[in-house]
């Protein structure tokens, strides 16, 4: 469920002020030269309210823990209260969508004090009744940031590899060294082919079990092959022969095979990605919609013989998404 407020700049259709995706909306509502002041002041409006949400979003996580009452309905229900929440907050709104018209009019040239050059506030008149108080009614705001760095702090200031590892907080300890060991590897395998990051993250842990399942070489050291990838005839690297457990005509038996062996986890990953980005195999890989596709497509292109690989794999992701 979605909160909707102001229509889109320069149309009637409304759009959810806590779609990620609008931030480049806003930005061009922001950067327009001929913006007039009406879609100047839903642009300020609308990023308000997002930054609210992202600000309660982000207090709710930290609150966020394994209580009795802890369960995915649970969690739903907050998400819809907080929306609302936010939604009052910004009307009439914390003051933010004033500075942010001001800096947009300074930007076209049109002359206009910004609430940080006033000498105070009246904080009560931008609060709901129920949260008013005599705190801060002298108040002097700070001075207002630029509103397009703020704008890019809000939609990059965590890489999607940061994000998993800030999710994975508190989960056993085995989990959180492996996402910690591998996320910088991985954004950068990420950045450089397009393949989701949580995807690469699943299957590193799903195929090497959080990295305590990992293929050894013979002397018992780690052969760093987080992905299974097998070793062909091309492979002029090192190898490791393992036994392992395939689905063949829909049993399962035990053979041995060759499997690449690297020098760092970071090869390994920049392997998988280099395998996945340019094997016509995984071609549809690239063009999926969301990681979760990218994973049933992984499994039609034949990567593991695990009927219930793709399942798995998502399983994981949403391990990611919850924090739990």
């Amino acid at each position: 469920m979605s909160a909707y407020y102001f229509p889109r700049p320069g149309t009637s259709q409304p759009v959810s002020i806590f779609d990620s995706s609008q931030l480049a909306v806003l930005r061009k509502g922001v950067t327009a030269a001929q913006a007039d002041e009406e879609s100047q002041q839903q642009v300020a409006q609308q990023f308000e309210a997002l930054l609210i949400q992202q600000l309660i979003k982000q207090a709710r996580q930290t609150a966020s823990g394994n209580g009795l009452f802890d369960s995915q309905a649970v969690r739903m229900a907050q998400s819809i209260g907080d929306e609302q929440l936010a939604l009052n907050l910004s009307n009439p709104g914390l003051g933010l969508a004033e500075a942010l018209i001001a800096q947009m009019k300074q930007a076209q040239g049109i002359n206009q004090e910004l609430p940080s050059q006033r000498t105070s506030i009246d904080a009560n008149t931008t609060r709901l009744p129920h949260l008013r108080s005599d705190v801060g009614e002298k108040g002097r705001l700070i001075d207002a940031p630029s509103l397009t760095d703020l704008i890019k702090k809000l939609s990059g200031s965590a890489s999607p590899a940061e994000r998993i590892a800030s999710a994975v907080k508190g989960a056993p300890k085995h989990i959180t060294e492996f996402v910690n060991k591998m996320r910088d590897a991985v954004q950068v395998a990420a950045a450089e082919t397009g393949i989701p990051a949580k995807l690469i993250m699943s299957q590193a842990a799903l195929e090497s079990g959080w990295g305590k399942r990992e293929i050894l070489l013979e002397d018992g050291t780690t052969s760093h092959n987080l992905f299974g990838i097998k070793a062909s005839r091309s492979w002029k690297g090192g190898v490791a022969n393992i036994t392992t457990s395939e689905f063949v005509n829909g049993k399962m038996v035990k053979m041995k095979q060759p499997f690449r062996a690297y020098e760092s986890y970071a090869e390994s990953l920049t392997d998988y990605a280099r395998l996945i980005s340019t094997s016509s195999r995984y071609e549809s890989v690239l063009q999926a919609s969301s990681a979760e596709e990218a994973a049933r497509r992984v499994q039609e292109a034949g990567y593991a013989t695990d009927p219930n690989y793709a399942d798995k794999l998502i399983s994981i992701m949403a391990y990611f998404d919850a924090g739990k």
